[in-house]
Protein backbone atom coordinates (compact mmCIF):
# COMPACT_ATOMS: atom_id res chain seq x y z
CA UNK A 1 0.00 0.00 0.00
CA UNK A 2 1.33 4.19 -0.66
CA UNK A 3 1.00 4.52 3.47
CA UNK A 4 3.27 1.61 3.80
CA UNK A 5 2.54 0.82 7.39
CA UNK A 6 1.99 4.92 8.18
CA UNK A 7 -0.71 5.97 9.92
CA UNK A 8 -3.32 7.64 6.84
CA UNK A 9 -6.75 6.65 8.26
CA UNK A 10 -6.79 9.18 10.09
CA UNK A 11 -5.38 13.02 9.59
CA UNK A 12 -1.90 14.58 12.04
CA UNK A 13 -2.71 17.30 14.35
CA UNK A 14 -2.31 20.46 13.40
CA UNK A 15 1.15 21.54 15.08
CA UNK A 16 3.15 24.65 14.45
CA UNK A 17 7.13 24.07 15.79
CA UNK A 18 9.09 27.05 16.08
CA UNK A 19 12.31 25.33 15.62
CA UNK A 20 11.54 24.81 11.74
CA UNK A 21 11.65 28.90 11.56
CA UNK A 22 14.51 29.84 9.12
CA UNK A 23 15.87 32.90 11.72
CA UNK A 24 15.03 30.08 14.83
CA UNK A 25 17.80 27.75 13.25
CA UNK A 26 20.71 30.68 12.41
CA UNK A 27 20.43 31.90 16.04
CA UNK A 28 20.02 28.12 17.60
CA UNK A 29 23.66 27.99 15.31
CA UNK A 30 25.02 31.09 16.61
CA UNK A 31 24.30 30.31 20.07
CA UNK A 32 26.99 27.71 19.60
CA UNK A 33 29.49 29.57 17.54
CA UNK A 34 28.81 27.47 14.41
CA UNK A 35 28.92 29.02 10.46
CA UNK A 36 26.33 28.60 8.09
CA UNK A 37 26.05 29.85 4.42
CA UNK A 38 22.68 30.40 4.36
CA UNK A 39 21.46 33.61 3.30
CA UNK A 40 17.98 35.92 3.26
CA UNK A 41 16.02 34.31 0.50
CA UNK A 42 16.75 30.18 1.03
CA UNK A 43 15.44 27.60 -0.59
CA UNK A 44 13.03 25.45 2.06
CA UNK A 45 12.16 21.76 2.21
CA UNK A 46 10.09 20.44 4.91
CA UNK A 47 9.94 16.30 4.33
CA UNK A 48 6.91 14.98 6.19
CA UNK A 49 4.86 18.59 6.93
CA UNK A 50 1.72 17.04 8.61
CA UNK A 51 -0.98 19.27 8.11
CA UNK A 52 1.57 22.25 6.60
CA UNK A 53 1.02 24.89 9.16
CA UNK A 54 4.85 25.25 9.72
CA UNK A 55 5.72 24.97 6.42
CA UNK A 56 3.04 27.66 5.41
CA UNK A 57 3.86 29.88 8.15
CA UNK A 58 7.56 29.77 7.50
CA UNK A 59 6.77 30.99 4.16
CA UNK A 60 3.96 33.59 4.92
CA UNK A 61 6.82 34.93 7.44
CA UNK A 62 9.37 35.05 5.42
CA UNK A 63 11.17 35.88 1.78
CA UNK A 64 12.49 32.40 -0.05
CA UNK A 65 11.29 29.59 -2.19
CA UNK A 66 9.65 27.06 0.09
CA UNK A 67 8.99 23.48 -0.80
CA UNK A 68 7.27 20.76 1.36
CA UNK A 69 6.41 16.68 0.88
CA UNK A 70 4.05 14.60 2.85
CA UNK A 71 2.74 11.50 0.97
CA UNK A 72 -0.91 11.69 2.87
CA UNK A 73 -2.90 13.45 -0.01
CA UNK A 74 -4.91 14.45 1.99
CA UNK A 75 -2.63 16.67 4.14
CA UNK A 76 -1.04 17.78 1.42
CA UNK A 77 -4.53 18.99 0.06
CA UNK A 78 -4.40 20.44 2.97
CA UNK A 79 -1.54 22.16 2.89
CA UNK A 80 -2.06 23.58 -0.54
CA UNK A 81 -5.00 25.40 0.59
CA UNK A 82 -3.86 27.37 3.53
CA UNK A 83 -0.79 28.19 1.03
CA UNK A 84 -3.34 29.81 -2.13
CA UNK A 85 -4.92 31.98 1.54
CA UNK A 86 -1.52 33.40 2.23
CA UNK A 87 -0.77 33.83 -1.72
CA UNK A 88 2.95 32.61 -1.40
CA UNK A 89 4.26 30.57 -3.66
CA UNK A 90 4.63 27.33 -1.70
CA UNK A 91 5.26 23.72 -3.67
CA UNK A 92 3.31 21.48 -2.29
CA UNK A 93 4.30 17.43 -2.79
CA UNK A 94 2.63 14.45 -1.92
CA UNK A 95 5.33 12.37 -2.96
CA UNK A 96 7.11 9.66 -0.59
CA UNK A 97 11.02 10.80 0.05
CA UNK A 98 12.14 7.74 -2.47
CA UNK A 99 9.54 9.51 -5.22
CA UNK A 100 11.44 13.17 -4.13
CA UNK A 101 14.53 11.99 -4.19
CA UNK A 102 13.70 10.65 -8.51
CA UNK A 103 12.66 14.35 -8.96
CA UNK A 104 14.22 16.12 -11.34
CA UNK A 105 12.48 19.92 -11.43
CA UNK A 106 13.99 20.82 -7.28
CA UNK A 107 16.23 23.25 -6.89
CA UNK A 108 19.74 22.88 -4.53
CA UNK A 109 17.99 23.62 -0.69
CA UNK A 110 19.82 25.84 1.81
CA UNK A 111 17.67 24.39 4.55
CA UNK A 112 16.06 21.02 5.35
CA UNK A 113 13.64 20.22 8.04
CA UNK A 114 12.53 16.84 8.99
CA UNK A 115 10.17 16.99 12.54
CA UNK A 116 9.68 13.34 14.48
CA UNK A 117 9.14 12.17 11.02
CA UNK A 118 12.77 9.88 11.15
CA UNK A 119 10.98 8.19 13.94
CA UNK A 120 7.84 6.71 12.36
CA UNK A 121 9.21 5.81 8.71
CA UNK A 122 10.93 2.60 7.73
CA UNK A 123 14.94 2.03 7.04
CA UNK A 124 14.06 2.28 3.43
CA UNK A 125 11.90 5.75 3.93
CA UNK A 126 15.29 6.73 6.29
CA UNK A 127 17.75 5.80 3.48
CA UNK A 128 15.61 8.10 0.74
CA UNK A 129 15.83 10.99 3.58
CA UNK A 130 19.59 10.38 3.71
CA UNK A 131 19.99 10.56 0.07
CA UNK A 132 17.72 13.65 -0.52
CA UNK A 133 20.06 15.54 2.06
CA UNK A 134 22.56 14.06 0.41
CA UNK A 135 22.22 15.03 -2.86
CA UNK A 136 19.87 18.34 -2.06
CA UNK A 137 21.17 20.33 0.44
CA UNK A 138 24.01 23.20 -0.42
CA UNK A 139 27.67 23.07 1.26
CA UNK A 140 27.32 25.23 4.49
CA UNK A 141 23.43 24.48 4.48
CA UNK A 142 21.40 23.77 7.18
CA UNK A 143 19.41 20.26 8.28
CA UNK A 144 16.92 19.92 11.64
CA UNK A 145 15.91 16.40 12.30
CA UNK A 146 14.23 15.38 15.14
CA UNK A 147 13.17 12.30 16.40
CA UNK A 148 12.15 9.89 19.58
CA UNK A 149 15.39 9.06 20.83
CA UNK A 150 17.02 6.54 23.85
CA UNK A 151 17.12 5.95 26.32
CA UNK A 152 14.30 8.05 27.55
CA UNK A 153 12.04 5.98 25.40
CA UNK A 154 13.42 2.64 26.00
CA UNK A 155 10.53 1.61 29.29
CA UNK A 156 8.24 2.72 27.02
CA UNK A 157 9.05 0.32 24.13
CA UNK A 158 6.74 -2.67 25.64
CA UNK A 159 4.22 -0.60 26.28
CA UNK A 160 4.27 0.82 22.54
CA UNK A 161 4.21 -3.15 21.40
CA UNK A 162 1.59 -4.11 23.91
CA UNK A 163 -0.65 -1.37 22.55
CA UNK A 164 -0.40 -2.33 19.01
CA UNK A 165 -0.61 -5.72 19.66
CA UNK A 166 -4.42 -4.90 21.48
CA UNK A 167 -5.46 -2.84 18.95
CA UNK A 168 -4.58 -5.55 16.02
CA UNK A 169 -5.95 -8.38 17.47
CA UNK A 170 -8.70 -7.52 20.37
CA UNK A 171 -9.94 -3.67 19.73
CA UNK A 172 -12.33 -3.68 16.97
CA UNK A 173 -13.95 -0.89 14.66
CA UNK A 174 -12.35 2.18 13.27
CA UNK A 175 -8.64 3.15 14.02
CA UNK A 176 -9.47 5.83 16.51
CA UNK A 177 -11.97 3.50 18.39
CA UNK A 178 -8.96 1.25 18.48
CA UNK A 179 -6.58 2.70 20.21
CA UNK A 180 -9.31 3.84 22.94
CA UNK A 181 -9.73 0.79 23.13
CA UNK A 182 -6.34 -0.16 23.59
CA UNK A 183 -5.90 2.74 26.42
CA UNK A 184 -8.46 1.60 28.24
CA UNK A 185 -6.93 -1.69 28.31
CA UNK A 186 -3.47 -0.21 29.43
CA UNK A 187 -4.96 1.59 32.23
CA UNK A 188 -6.42 -1.74 33.46
CA UNK A 189 -3.41 -3.34 33.18
CA UNK A 190 -1.65 -0.54 35.11
CA UNK A 191 -3.85 -0.55 37.77
CA UNK A 192 -2.94 -4.33 38.34
CA UNK A 193 0.43 -2.98 39.90
CA UNK A 194 1.74 -6.17 38.55
CA UNK A 195 5.29 -6.92 37.19
CA UNK A 196 6.59 -4.20 34.58
CA UNK A 197 3.94 -1.99 36.12
CA UNK A 198 4.86 -2.10 39.60
CA UNK A 199 9.37 -2.21 38.55
CA UNK A 200 8.41 1.07 36.10
CA UNK A 201 6.19 3.28 38.16
CA UNK A 202 6.13 5.74 35.96
CA UNK A 203 4.90 3.81 33.25
CA UNK A 204 0.84 4.48 35.01
CA UNK A 205 1.40 8.25 35.05
CA UNK A 206 2.65 8.34 30.82
CA UNK A 207 -0.46 5.87 30.56
CA UNK A 208 -2.74 8.83 32.16
CA UNK A 209 -0.84 11.45 30.17
CA UNK A 210 -1.66 9.25 27.02
CA UNK A 211 -4.92 9.09 27.59
CA UNK A 212 -5.41 12.74 28.05
CA UNK A 213 -3.59 13.17 24.70
CA UNK A 214 -5.56 14.07 21.24
CA UNK A 215 -6.61 10.64 20.13
CA UNK A 216 -5.25 11.97 15.97
CA UNK A 217 -1.91 12.90 17.54
CA UNK A 218 -1.86 9.14 19.94
CA UNK A 219 -2.58 7.66 16.87
CA UNK A 220 0.36 8.55 14.47
CA UNK A 221 3.10 8.40 17.86
CA UNK A 222 2.30 5.08 18.83
CA UNK A 223 0.34 3.50 15.92
CA UNK A 224 2.29 3.18 13.38
CA UNK A 225 4.04 -0.48 12.08
CA UNK A 226 7.50 1.79 11.82
CA UNK A 227 8.40 3.12 14.96
CA UNK A 228 12.23 3.45 16.10
CA UNK A 229 13.79 5.45 18.93
CA UNK A 230 17.37 5.54 18.29
CA UNK A 231 20.54 6.90 20.32
CA UNK A 232 22.24 10.13 18.83
CA UNK A 233 24.96 7.84 17.79
CA UNK A 234 23.12 5.49 15.75
CA UNK A 235 21.36 8.62 14.10
CA UNK A 236 24.27 11.13 13.45
CA UNK A 237 26.69 7.92 11.94
CA UNK A 238 23.94 7.77 9.24
CA UNK A 239 23.30 11.55 8.34
CA UNK A 240 27.51 11.22 8.11
CA UNK A 241 26.30 9.42 4.85
CA UNK A 242 25.35 12.84 3.62
CA UNK A 243 28.29 14.59 4.78
CA UNK A 244 26.39 15.84 7.98
CA UNK A 245 28.05 17.40 11.35
CA UNK A 246 26.16 18.13 14.77
CA UNK A 247 26.12 21.66 15.02
CA UNK A 248 23.39 22.34 17.90
CA UNK A 249 20.69 21.65 19.50
CA UNK A 250 17.33 23.81 18.03
CA UNK A 251 16.35 24.09 22.07
CA UNK A 252 18.43 26.90 22.67
CA UNK A 253 18.39 26.69 26.17
CA UNK A 254 20.32 23.13 26.17
CA UNK A 255 23.18 24.94 24.28
CA UNK A 256 24.29 27.39 27.47
CA UNK A 257 27.15 25.92 29.62
CA UNK A 258 26.10 24.31 32.57
CA UNK A 259 22.29 24.28 31.67
CA UNK A 260 22.11 21.14 29.68
CA UNK A 261 23.08 18.66 32.46
CA UNK A 262 22.73 18.34 36.47
CA UNK A 263 25.60 20.65 37.55
CA UNK A 264 27.47 17.58 39.19
CA UNK A 265 27.48 16.19 35.93
CA UNK A 266 29.26 18.49 33.89
CA UNK A 267 32.56 17.18 34.78
CA UNK A 268 32.29 14.38 33.75
CA UNK A 269 30.70 15.44 30.71
CA UNK A 270 33.98 17.59 30.09
CA UNK A 271 36.36 14.27 30.04
CA UNK A 272 34.63 13.45 26.35
CA UNK A 273 36.47 14.43 23.39
CA UNK A 274 34.01 12.94 20.47
CA UNK A 275 31.00 14.29 19.86
CA UNK A 276 28.92 11.06 19.02
CA UNK A 277 29.65 9.78 22.43
CA UNK A 278 29.31 13.45 24.37
CA UNK A 279 25.81 14.35 23.24
CA UNK A 280 24.77 10.22 23.73
CA UNK A 281 26.09 10.43 27.43
CA UNK A 282 24.34 14.25 28.00
CA UNK A 283 21.15 12.01 27.22
CA UNK A 284 21.68 9.54 29.36
CA UNK A 285 22.06 11.87 31.92
CA UNK A 286 18.99 13.50 31.42
CA UNK A 287 17.06 10.58 30.57
CA UNK A 288 16.13 12.47 27.25
CA UNK A 289 13.71 11.02 25.27
CA UNK A 290 13.24 13.52 21.95
CA UNK A 291 16.02 15.41 20.29
CA UNK A 292 16.04 18.21 18.24
CA UNK A 293 19.51 18.36 16.66
CA UNK A 294 20.28 21.00 13.97
CA UNK A 295 23.25 19.63 10.92
CA UNK A 296 25.67 21.72 9.20
CA UNK A 297 27.09 20.74 5.71
CA UNK A 298 30.40 21.53 6.49
CA UNK A 299 30.95 22.47 10.07
CA UNK A 300 33.36 25.91 11.04
CA UNK A 301 33.62 27.17 14.38
CA UNK A 302 33.60 30.94 13.75
CA UNK A 303 35.78 33.22 15.83
CA UNK A 304 35.00 35.19 18.16
CA UNK A 305 34.98 38.88 15.87
CA UNK A 306 32.95 36.69 13.50
CA UNK A 307 30.15 36.00 16.90
CA UNK A 308 30.44 39.50 17.56
CA UNK A 309 29.73 40.70 14.07
CA UNK A 310 27.06 38.33 13.65
CA UNK A 311 25.44 39.32 17.36
CA UNK A 312 25.37 42.59 16.04
CA UNK A 313 23.32 41.77 13.00
CA UNK A 314 20.33 41.02 15.43
CA UNK A 315 17.44 42.36 16.86
CA UNK A 316 14.73 40.98 19.62
CA UNK A 317 11.35 41.81 20.84
CA UNK A 318 9.57 42.11 23.84
CA UNK A 319 6.75 39.02 23.63
CA UNK A 320 5.85 37.78 27.10
CA UNK A 321 3.60 40.22 29.58
CA UNK A 322 5.87 39.90 32.65
CA UNK A 323 5.18 41.94 35.37
CA UNK A 324 8.02 40.51 37.11
CA UNK A 325 10.99 38.25 35.19
CA UNK A 326 10.60 34.98 36.48
CA UNK A 327 14.06 33.47 37.83
CA UNK A 328 13.33 30.18 37.69
CA UNK A 329 14.30 28.12 34.34
CA UNK A 330 12.96 25.02 33.39
CA UNK A 331 16.05 22.86 31.62
CA UNK A 332 16.20 19.28 30.80
CA UNK A 333 18.62 18.57 33.80
CA UNK A 334 15.27 20.37 36.06
CA UNK A 335 15.37 24.05 36.52
CA UNK A 336 17.91 26.60 37.00
CA UNK A 337 17.96 30.08 39.29
CA UNK A 338 18.55 33.02 36.78
CA UNK A 339 21.14 35.50 37.99
CA UNK A 340 18.93 38.27 38.82
CA UNK A 341 21.46 40.89 38.76
CA UNK A 342 22.61 39.92 34.63
CA UNK A 343 19.02 39.05 33.76
CA UNK A 344 16.58 41.69 35.06
CA UNK A 345 18.12 44.54 33.27
CA UNK A 346 17.92 43.23 30.07
CA UNK A 347 14.63 42.43 30.81
CA UNK A 348 14.19 46.48 31.73
CA UNK A 349 15.83 47.27 28.46
CA UNK A 350 13.30 44.89 26.06
CA UNK A 351 10.49 46.16 28.22
CA UNK A 352 11.44 50.21 27.57
CA UNK A 353 11.38 49.41 23.68
CA UNK A 354 7.57 49.19 24.52
CA UNK A 355 7.37 46.27 21.65
CA UNK A 356 9.96 47.78 18.87
CA UNK A 357 12.53 45.76 18.21
CA UNK A 358 15.65 46.58 20.27
CA UNK A 359 19.20 45.48 18.51
CA UNK A 360 22.01 43.34 20.69
CA UNK A 361 23.79 46.74 20.36
CA UNK A 362 20.89 49.02 21.58
CA UNK A 363 20.73 46.34 24.33
CA UNK A 364 24.33 46.01 25.21
CA UNK A 365 24.57 50.28 25.32
CA UNK A 366 21.47 50.16 27.89
CA UNK A 367 23.01 47.29 30.35
CA UNK A 368 26.39 48.31 30.22
CA UNK A 369 25.94 50.50 33.31
CA UNK A 370 24.68 47.26 35.04
CA UNK A 371 27.79 45.54 34.50
CA UNK A 372 26.34 42.98 31.98
CA UNK A 373 28.74 41.87 29.28
CA UNK A 374 27.90 41.30 25.88
CA UNK A 375 28.86 37.89 26.57
CA UNK A 376 26.34 37.98 28.92
CA UNK A 377 23.71 39.54 26.95
CA UNK A 378 24.02 36.87 24.37
CA UNK A 379 23.19 34.02 26.95
CA UNK A 380 20.54 36.29 28.61
CA UNK A 381 18.81 36.42 25.14
CA UNK A 382 19.38 32.69 24.27
CA UNK A 383 17.87 31.79 27.55
CA UNK A 384 14.77 34.27 26.83
CA UNK A 385 14.21 33.04 23.21
CA UNK A 386 14.94 29.87 24.08
CA UNK A 387 11.86 30.32 26.91
CA UNK A 388 9.85 32.47 24.96
CA UNK A 389 10.03 35.08 26.44
CA UNK A 390 11.53 37.08 23.50
CA UNK A 391 11.97 36.48 19.89
CA UNK A 392 14.88 37.78 17.63
CA UNK A 393 13.27 39.99 14.79
CA UNK A 394 12.96 38.70 11.40
CA UNK A 395 15.69 38.80 8.39
CA UNK A 396 13.97 38.34 6.05
CA UNK A 397 14.21 40.64 3.19
CA UNK A 398 10.61 41.43 1.91
CA UNK A 399 8.87 42.42 4.65
CA UNK A 400 5.68 44.39 3.20
CA UNK A 401 5.39 40.82 1.12
CA UNK A 402 5.46 38.74 4.13
CA UNK A 403 3.29 41.55 6.26
CA UNK A 404 0.28 41.28 3.73
CA UNK A 405 0.42 37.09 2.97
CA UNK A 406 0.90 36.50 7.13
CA UNK A 407 -2.42 38.51 7.85
CA UNK A 408 -4.31 36.89 5.01
CA UNK A 409 -2.93 33.61 6.37
CA UNK A 410 -4.31 34.32 10.15
CA UNK A 411 -7.52 35.79 8.40
CA UNK A 412 -8.09 32.67 6.59
CA UNK A 413 -7.15 30.28 9.82
CA UNK A 414 -9.19 31.89 11.66
CA UNK A 415 -11.82 31.24 9.60
CA UNK A 416 -11.69 27.29 9.39
CA UNK A 417 -11.22 28.17 13.25
CA UNK A 418 -15.23 28.42 12.96
CA UNK A 419 -15.65 25.05 12.05
CA UNK A 420 -13.42 23.23 14.10
CA UNK A 421 -10.36 23.44 16.32
CA UNK A 422 -6.94 22.83 14.98
CA UNK A 423 -4.26 25.36 14.39
CA UNK A 424 -3.64 26.87 17.22
CA UNK A 425 -1.15 29.91 16.43
CA UNK A 426 -0.88 32.97 14.33
CA UNK A 427 1.73 34.03 11.96
CA UNK A 428 3.68 36.95 13.33
CA UNK A 429 6.05 38.08 10.56
CA UNK A 430 8.46 40.74 12.19
CA UNK A 431 9.42 37.52 14.44
CA UNK A 432 9.75 34.94 11.80
CA UNK A 433 7.81 32.78 13.27
CA UNK A 434 4.43 32.48 15.32
CA UNK A 435 2.67 33.33 18.58
CA UNK A 436 0.59 30.60 20.21
CA UNK A 437 -3.38 31.69 19.66
CA UNK A 438 -6.10 29.40 20.59
CA UNK A 439 -9.68 28.97 18.71
CA UNK A 440 -11.86 30.98 21.33
CA UNK A 441 -9.07 34.02 20.80
CA UNK A 442 -9.48 33.29 16.80
CA UNK A 443 -12.90 33.39 16.99
CA UNK A 444 -13.11 36.31 19.14
CA UNK A 445 -10.23 37.71 16.34
CA UNK A 446 -12.75 36.76 13.76
CA UNK A 447 -15.44 38.35 14.89
CA UNK A 448 -13.33 41.68 15.26
CA UNK A 449 -11.92 42.14 12.23
CA UNK A 450 -15.73 41.38 10.79
CA UNK A 451 -17.27 44.04 12.74
CA UNK A 452 -19.04 42.43 15.29
CA UNK A 453 -21.46 44.46 17.06
CA UNK A 454 -21.68 42.28 20.12
CA UNK A 455 -18.64 39.92 19.86
CA UNK A 456 -19.13 37.65 23.20
CA UNK A 457 -22.77 36.98 21.07
CA UNK A 458 -21.33 36.21 18.02
CA UNK A 459 -18.52 34.23 19.07
CA UNK A 460 -21.20 32.11 21.30
CA UNK A 461 -23.82 31.92 18.71
CA UNK A 462 -20.77 29.97 16.57
CA UNK A 463 -19.82 27.82 19.20
CA UNK A 464 -23.63 26.79 20.48
CA UNK A 465 -24.46 26.41 16.59
CA UNK A 466 -22.29 23.38 17.31
CA UNK A 467 -23.36 22.23 20.19
CA UNK A 468 -19.86 23.08 21.81
CA UNK A 469 -18.91 24.62 25.49
CA UNK A 470 -16.13 26.24 26.50
CA UNK A 471 -13.89 24.42 29.38
CA UNK A 472 -12.90 26.37 32.77
CA UNK A 473 -10.08 24.96 35.10
CA UNK A 474 -11.11 21.25 33.68
CA UNK A 475 -15.08 21.71 33.76
CA UNK A 476 -17.46 22.09 30.87
CA UNK A 477 -19.90 25.23 31.07
CA UNK A 478 -22.93 24.31 30.16
CA UNK A 479 -25.02 27.48 30.74
CA UNK A 480 -25.26 30.61 27.95
CA UNK A 481 -24.32 32.38 31.11
CA UNK A 482 -21.42 30.82 32.41
CA UNK A 483 -19.94 30.22 28.30
CA UNK A 484 -20.86 34.49 27.92
CA UNK A 485 -18.99 35.44 30.84
CA UNK A 486 -15.82 32.94 29.88
CA UNK A 487 -15.83 34.72 26.05
CA UNK A 488 -16.23 37.84 28.16
CA UNK A 489 -12.89 37.30 30.42
CA UNK A 490 -11.19 35.99 27.01
CA UNK A 491 -12.41 39.08 25.00
CA UNK A 492 -10.77 41.24 27.27
CA UNK A 493 -7.28 39.47 27.26
CA UNK A 494 -7.58 39.33 23.68
CA UNK A 495 -8.04 43.42 23.23
CA UNK A 496 -5.59 44.56 26.16
CA UNK A 497 -2.60 42.09 25.01
CA UNK A 498 -2.90 39.50 22.55
CA UNK A 499 -4.38 42.02 19.74
CA UNK A 500 -2.01 44.61 19.86
CA UNK A 501 0.98 41.94 20.22
CA UNK A 502 -0.34 40.33 17.17
CA UNK A 503 -0.26 44.12 15.64
CA UNK A 504 3.06 44.71 16.63
CA UNK A 505 4.52 41.55 15.49
CA UNK A 506 2.86 42.54 12.09
CA UNK A 507 0.04 39.51 12.00
CA UNK A 508 -2.99 41.74 12.15
CA UNK A 509 -3.87 45.24 10.33
CA UNK A 510 -2.96 47.82 12.13
CA UNK A 511 -6.27 48.94 11.94
CA UNK A 512 -9.53 47.69 14.04
CA UNK A 513 -11.68 46.87 10.67
CA UNK A 514 -10.98 43.80 9.06
CA UNK A 515 -12.30 42.76 5.89
CA UNK A 516 -13.45 39.20 6.91
CA UNK A 517 -17.12 38.78 6.15
CA UNK A 518 -18.79 36.95 8.94
CA UNK A 519 -21.16 34.82 6.91
CA UNK A 520 -17.83 32.87 4.78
Amino acid sequence: MWNEGYVSEVDYVHGYFAELSPVRLKLALLSRGISHDVGKDPAYLELGFGQGLSLNINAATSSGQFYGTDFNPSQAAYATQIARASGKPVQVFDDSFEDLERREDLPQFDIITLHGIWSWVSAEARQAIVDIIRDRLKPGGILYVSYNCKPGWAPIEPLRHLLNLHSAKAATGSLLSRVGQSLAFAERLVATNAGYFAQYPAIGDMVNSVSRLDRNYVSHEYFNRHWLPESFSEVSAKLSEAKMDFAASANLIDNMPGLGVPAHCQDLLDEISDAALYETVRDYLVNRQFRRDIFVKGKRQMTALEIADRLDEYAFIALADHKELPLVLATSAGSATLREDVYKPVWKALEAANGAAKSFSEISEAVAGAGVTRTQLAEVLFVLTGRGDIAPASQSASSEEDLSASIALNRALCLRSRYASGANHLAAPRIGAAIPVGRVQQLILLAIWGGAKDVEATVWGWLSAQDERLVRKGETLESAEDNLEEIRTIHAHVAAILLPLLRRLGGAADTAAGDVALTA
